[in-house]
């Protein structure tokens, strides 16, 4: 039987996708990066470390931007998610949805993410 472990992030908006890439140096996008990771990173300390088999990720969000250009707030999920042990790729073996959605019930330039690990079990790291 699956055990499905549900985390809930609130984070700020993020740089958008069309922003990022447009004539953006790679250390500037890299700093971009390191920083919203640096917010995910605090929002997962609130839980337990876990590490699972896999993960789908749902994003509402109420921000200006275009649907598609809220797709970096999960790009640094996932990797933090990776980055720290939580799933072991962000692969389509181990990430296996995600969802995007305009909400307008969510606060003024916040994203609300969920994280659905799949097959959770609460890890030995500190």
């Amino acid at each position: 039987m699956s055990n499905t472990l549900t985390l809930q992030l609130k984070l700020r908006k993020t740089i958008s996708l069309n922003s990022l890439y447009a004539g953006k140096h790679w250390t500037y996008r890299k700093r971009i990066k390191d920083e919203y990771k640096k917010e995910v990173e605090s929002e997962l300390a609130r839980y337990d470390h876990h590490t699972a088999t896999g993960c789908s990720i749902l994003i509402r969000y109420n921000t200006r931007y275009d649907v598609d250009n809220n797709v970096l707030v999960s790009k640094f999920v996932a990797d933090t998610l990776v980055d720290h042990g939580w799933i072991p790729d962000d692969s389509r073996k181990y990430y296996d949805r995600l969802t995007i959605t305009f909400d307008p019930t969510v606060e003024k330039n916040y994203c609300e993410v969920e994280i659905r690990l799949r097959d959770a079990q609460l890890s030995n790291e500190d």
